[in-house]
């Protein structure tokens, strides 16, 4: 392989991982308007929580890369120069994926059916999956800093994200 093919990939978002979550959680939308759905008003309530925290989790990160990463004008988000640790990313690593998470297991508890369930697992498992591939390309990308932010703030863990944050608040005042 050539050193421009090297540096190519070593510069390339992971893309497989992401494209099999999208496809799946499309087709879990889809399907769930065509099916019945389950009888647990509990289950339903926790995926309508699910479906109206997910927004609030996957919209502002969008904001926070173009506002905090550096990205040269007209550059997309995804053109980050600088490891963005401000906002939800100082409580979690991945809060647009987090976000995606919420959605699909939102759908889940609303339908409560076996194809919902089935398609959504593979959308979860698909979208941890595609985050652990991000975080190799942001080592790649941003090294060090990097390396820190992932020892200060969890990957999708809230509680302890909030926690960590609070005690480092705390600590710097």
């Amino acid at each position: 392989m050539s050193e421009s093919a090297d540096t190519e990939k070593e510069t390339r978002r992971p893309q497989l991982l992401d494209w099999s979550a999208g496809a799946a959680f499309l087709a879990l939308i889809v399907l769930d308007r065509f099916i019945e759905r389950g009888g647990s008003r509990l289950l339903y309530r926790l995926g309508i929580i699910c479906l109206l925290a997910a927004p609030v989790l996957f919209i502002p990160p969008f904001v926070l890369l173009k506002k905090h990463g550096q990205v040269d004008a007209g550059r997309s988000f995804f053109c980050t120069k600088v490891t963005v640790d401000r906002g939800l990313y100082a409580v979690v690593r991945h809060p647009q994926y987090l976000g995606y998470i919420l959605l699909a297991l939102g759908f889940m508890l609303l339908s409560q059916h076996l194809a919902t369930l089935s398609l959504g697992a593979i959308a979860i498992i698909c979208f941890y999956l595609y985050t652990l591939e991000e975080e190799q390309f942001c080592v790649r990308r941003f090294g060090v800093a990097y390396e820190e932010y992932c020892r200060r703030v969890p990957r999708f863990n809230i509680v302890s994200g909030v926690i960590r944050y609070l005690v480092r608040k705390r600590w710097t005042e």
